[in-house]
């Protein structure tokens, strides 16, 4: 509820503007700015609030943070009237316009401050009110640059009978009442509102793991023909004299199925392909299985904050459940590939395949990122990524040095010695692999697995 004009008398009334120096202009919202005023013996903060469900101009105790970056009129403001000083203030009949009368040197500005529901603007204009700038720019009303700026004021009193909005109990100020009351429901509105953008960013993310999940599911199917691919290549390494070079398939003795088989190549030649076959399925069976736990935790915990959602009432817990905004935009077209983890501050990132691996070197991950690798075995790469001006804390260290020998071939040896170097002391060897990485002033590490914490930083994926 916006602000009548007995109520705007009241704030005026109580705020030391004739006299004061405005000493900067902050713009804290699309429609909230606080004017910062000095006079001999006080400091204090006004409001203004544009907002057509809560116009209002009072002072304020808190001190909210500013916009990152100011917009046109703020700026504007604080090159023309910083440092004013206010020579005349008050309320132009009932009908909610404040007019402030600054002064700096021998130039005179007025500033109209106009608290209506549909047409709602701050105007700044020269001591002949030809218009400055404004707010809000409405050619339709000639608010423009340029323009004389005719206030439309009401001096009888208005027919419906207005009063103040007064608490129970005793208060400081008629503006401390405002602060106190607007908190409030602007808190409440807000927490709503963020309700419905966390809600919407968590069903998206829960579509998203559950699109996932079932891609992986199917990925799952595809890698478990092992023992097959395996099966079929003994059958051919056995009968090498019984297969010809040009032969599509070959007809096991025992009767089972046909072995297709590439008519190019020789009898070792295809045994060996599906021996490679076996390989890759028993890799990808196995990182399908990871991958799949992490989705599952992952969509449990979505669904739990959607389960608990309406009974949040901390607005900072909400705040952290948004995203920025266009955020989900931006994942979509740049999403991270292989595992994320989370150790403290720092995030771990896993690549799984010669794909992944360069996919993270080149897109997401710095020079100063630290990488990390098993000695002597085939395994993944990790990286942590290190925030500027931090170090890596030996926790964060021994969580990544587990992450990588989780994910190698080592893990079934339970330990292994890792190097690590910072990404920019990687060097690509010339027409080397994919993915292939040389490292330089790299240092050892040795590992245990402690599936512990393992289980702990899956948690945090």
């Amino acid at each position: 509820m916006s602000l009548n004009w007995v109520e705007i008398n009241r704030v005026l009334e109580e705020l030391p503007l004739e006299g004061s120096f405005l000493q900067n202009i902050r713009q804290i919202s699309y429609t909230q700015l606080i004017f910062e005023f000095h006079r001999p013996g006080r400091s204090f903060n006004m409001l203004i609030c544009l907002d057509r469900k809560s116009l209002r101009i009072h002072e304020i105790k808190s001190r909210p943070p500013s916009l990152p970056k100011p917009p046109r009129f703020t700026t504007f403001m604080r090159s023309r009237i910083k440092g004013c000083r206010v020579i005349q203030s008050g309320q132009l009949g009932t009908d909610r316009i404040i007019r402030l009368v600054l002064k700096k040197g021998e130039r005179q500005d007025i500033l109209y401050i106009r608290l209506w529901g549909g047409a709602a603007n701050l105007i700044l204009c020269d001591k002949e009110d030809k218009i400055l700038d404004a707010f809000s720019r409405r050619p339709a009303r000639k608010e423009i640059p340029g323009e004389r700026f005719k206030p439309e004021v009401n001096e009888k009193a208005p027919g419906k009978k207005f009063s103040l909005r007064l608490p129970a109990e005793k208060i400081e100020s008629y503006s401390s009442f405002l602060e106190e009351l607007y908190s409030a429901e602007e808190s409440e509105g807000q927490i709503e509102e963020l309700r419905v953008k966390a809600r919407r960013s968590l069903e998206y993310k829960e579509n998203g793991i559950k699109v996932s999940l079932k891609n992986q599911e199917a990925k799952l199917k595809e890698y478990q023909n092992e023992e097959k691919y395996r099966r079929m290549a003994d059958t051919l390494m056995s009968s090498l004299h019984l297969i010809k070079r040009g032969q599509k398939e070959f007809l096991p003795a025992d009767g089972t199925e046909a072995i297709p088989l590439d008519s190019s190549k020789s009898a070792v030649e295809n045994g060996q392909n599906y021996y490679k076959k076996a390989g890759k399925a028993a890799r990808g069976h196995e990182l399908r299985k990871d991958e799949i736990s992490n989705l599952q935790m992952r969509l449990a915990q979505v669904q739990e904050d959607l389960r608990r959602l309406d009974s949040i009432e901390d607005l900072e817990t909400l705040k952290a459940m948004v995203p920025p905004e266009n955020e989900q935009k931006k994942e979509s077209h740049n999403e991270v590939p292989g595992l994320s983890f989370t150790s403290g501050n720092f995030t771990i990132l896993v690549g799984r395949s010669a794909k992944e691996n360069e996919t993270l070197m080149g897109k997401h991950v710095r020079g100063n990122d630290y990488w990390l690798h098993t000695r002597d075995y085939p395994g993944a790469y990790v990286f942590i990524r290190l925030p500027r001006g931090k170090s890596i804390p030996l926790e964060t260290l021994l969580d990544a040095g587990n992450l990588a020998l989780f994910y190698s071939k080592a893990k079934a040896s339970g330990a292994a010695d890792l190097y690590y170097t910072q990404v920019k002391y990687l060097r690509k060897p010339k027409e080397g692999k994919r993915g292939l990485v040389l490292p330089t002033r790299e240092k050892n590490l040795f590992v245990k697995l402690d599936e512990s914490r393992i289980q702990r930083l899956k948690g945090t994926t």
